[in-house]
């Protein structure tokens, strides 16, 4: 009998989308096909420890985290990645890992980072380029490259000396009013404000530097439309999900809108319902909108040149802004670990896939491609050391 491929699904940490990260993890959990895997849930708390417990599997439990849980170490062993519990003798095998961050010290490649170390396979985007994807300016100037139409931009870091009146000239010269002023590396629209005078300008980079290290101001968009979609490398061949377009009845999307979209405060189905008006968000997008041709076609073109610079693995989503009455398109930024994996995106794609298969193209990515070799890395003519 065939053994069960081993998931690590890690989640929660130190990150402003802590609670999102817990109903993704168990949203994705949930789908797992457990006839092929078998599940470990594993929770980074606020101090950056690694822990497990039954109870992980229960979001009810979170306040902000279940009680009873014990420590996991992960390593590499004799027959390869293991995990121990609450410091057992006992290696049990691992086969790969499945973050389920949003934001720092997760989506950002640096757990990603730790488990490339020991040598354990992750999922999605590596860490380099998490870390890449996770910075707007620099993913803006990659994809710019490769001929993707980009806002232009002014970018102030935390700590920088900064002359406020040199600053406020070259934004009014640049971006003019009104301006968005938004992190750098944050997500789900945290931070995310307006300025419409020098004053309010001033106001809102000094919110936003206390949220992240770099500020990043943009012109607003006029007759804005948002349009997102998310993409695989499946067997070699760049797939395309459903396009989603978020609806809002304010100027900029609120976090709590964007996940906290039913009355209950529940963002998503039951147990083994993934239908697309299901999932998270299901009140706020309309999901394949009817666009003109041509639009449609430059979403998913600009989609699949940013995916190949920034990184084609995993199934991130692309965000772009459209100004709705002159069909001009922007990017906007790459998600390298949406809400739920954008699993209701793949239901409704030209070919469609369900959670469970989403994941296990996942893992089955991971397990392809990202395996380390304890051997001598050192070429022979290259050894200044004894061997």
């Amino acid at each position: 009998m065939k053994r069960k491929t081993k998931i690590a699904v890690v989640f929660g940490g130190p990150s402003q989308e802590h609670d999102v990260s817990v109903v993704s993890a168990s949203q994705l959990m949930d789908a797992i096909d457990t006839r092929h895997y078998d599940i470990l849930p594993v929770y980074l708390n606020f101090e950056n420890q690694f822990l497990t417990g039954p109870r992980l599997r229960e979001v009810e439990s979170f306040r902000p985290m279940p009680p009873g849980l014990k420590p996991v170490k992960f390593g590499w062993g004799a027959a390869g990645p293991y995990y121990q519990i609450n410091g057992q003798t006992d290696q049990n095998r691992v086969d790969c890992v499945l973050p389920v961050f949003h934001g720092p010290f997760g989506e950002d490649g640096r757990i990603q980072g730790y488990f490339e170390t020991i040598g354990i396979p992750v999922t999605g985007f590596s860490s380099i380029n998490s870390a890449i994807a996770m910075r707007k300016d620099a993913t803006k100037a990659l994809v710019k490259m490769e001929g993707v139409n980009v806002l232009p931009h002014v970018a102030i870091s935390r700590g920088q000396h900064i002359d406020t009146r040199l600053f406020i000239n070259r934004v009014e010269s640049e971006i003019g009013y009104p301006a968005i002023i938004k992190p750098c590396h944050l997500g789900s629209s945290i931070g995310v404000g307006v300025a419409n005078n020098s004053d309010e300008l001033v106001s809102a980079v000094e919110n936003v530097l206390a949220l992240d290290s770099v500020a990043l101001v943009e012109p607003r968009v006029n007759n804005l439309v948002e349009y997102n979609i998310a993409l695989i490398n499946y067997r070699g061949e760049i797939r395309v999900s459903a396009i989603e377009s978020p609806r809002s009845v304010t100027d900029l999307l609120d976090f709590r809108e964007k996940y906290l979209s039913n009355e209950d405060g529940t963002a998503g189905g039951a147990k083994g319902d993934f239908l697309p008006s299901e999932g998270m968000l299901s009140l706020t997008r309309d999901i394949n909108p009817e666009l003109p041709p041509a639009l449609n076609e430059k979403i998913q073109t600009y989609a699949r040149q940013s995916f190949k610079i920034l990184g084609a693995r995993g199934a991130p989503r692309i965000d772009f802004l459209c100004d709705s009455e002159s069909g001009e398109l922007w990017f906007n930024e790459i998600n390298p670990i949406p809400g739920s994996y954008g699993f209701f995106l793949w239901e409704a794609a030209e070919h469609p896939m369900l959670f469970p298969e989403l994941v296990s193209h996942l893992a089955h990515e991971a397990l392809q491609t990202s395996l380390k070799h304890f051997d001598d890395p050192v070429p022979q003519d290259a050894r200044l050391l004894p061997r």
